[in-house]
C-alpha cells in the first residue's frame, strides 16, 4: 500500500544480474535503467559463523530455538539479523528476514536473560517466538511513512493497523533525537 501510494513498483521472484552504469539487467530480461541507483547486497553472514560446522545455514542465517540459542551450539546466541526465525508462509524453511529495531531489542532481552541464567548455572528462563513479538514500527521514507502497529510481528494477527503519513517522518526523527541524547548522557534505563 505503502508503495503504491509512492509510485513505487515492488518486483518480487526475480534478483539481479548486471549492474552497468545505467541499469540493473534482472534474471526474467527486465532492464531498470537509472540515474542513480542504490544497490543493498544480500546478508551472507560472518565468514567464521558460516565456516562453524552447523551453525549457520548457506546463507549466513543461524537456526535458533525461542530463547535465542543456536540449534546447534546452545553457547551460541544469535539475535537480529543473524537469526533465522520460522515464518507462517515457508514452514518448512525458516529464513532471515529483515528484523528492525523493536523485535531485535525484544530478541537481545530474552537472549540476555537467558545468558544471566546460563552464567548461574540455570536453564534458559526466557522464551519468545520471533512471530509472537509485538510489532511496533516507523517506517521514514523521507517526508512521509508509514506507522505499523500489531499484536504479533507475523501472521495470524488478532489486531494491526498502519498508519501512513507525514507525522510519521517527525515521530521518527523527535525518536532519533531522544535515544541519542539519552545514549549520550547514559540513561539507558530510559525507555
Amino acid at each position: 500500500m505503502f508503495l503504491h501510494k509512492e509510485g513505487i513498483t515492488a518486483l518480487t521472484g526475480v534478483a539481479m544480474e548486471e549492474v552497468t552504469g545505467d541499469q540493473v539487467k534482472l534474471t526474467d530480461g527486465t532492464r531498470l535503467p537509472f540515474a542513480f541507483a542504490v544497490v543493498v547486497p544480500p546478508f551472507v553472514g560472518q565468514d567464521v559463523v558460516r565456516a562453524t560446522p552447523g551453525l549457520a545455514d548457506d546463507k549466513g542465517y543461524v537456526p535458533v530455538e525461542d530463547t535465542y540459542q543456536s540449534k546447534a551450539y546452545p553457547e551460541i546466541y544469535a539475535v537480529g539479523i543473524a537469526a533465522q526465525v520460522p515464518v507462517p508462509w515457508q514452514t518448512a524453511i525458516p529464513i532471515g528476514i529483515p528484523k528492525t529495531g523493536f523485535p531485535v531489542e525484544s530478541m537481545a532481552k530474552v537472549a540476555a536473560r537467558n545468558i544471566a541464567a546460563a552464567v548461574k548455572g540455570e536453564p534458559p528462563i526466557s522464551h519468545k517466538e520471533f512471530g509472537e513479538m509485538a510489532a511496533v514500527c516507523m517506517m521514514d521514507a523521507g517526508n512521509n511513512g508509514v506507522l505499523i502497529l500489531a499484536d504479533h510481528m507475523l501472521p495470524p494477527r488478532k489486531g494491526g493497523v498502519m498508519i501512513p503519513g507525514p507525522q510519521v517522518h517527525a515521530m521518527k526523527v523527535a525518536f532519533e533525537k531522544y535515544y541519542l541524547w539519552k545514549t549520550r548522557h547514559g540513561y539507558v534505563r530510559l525507555p
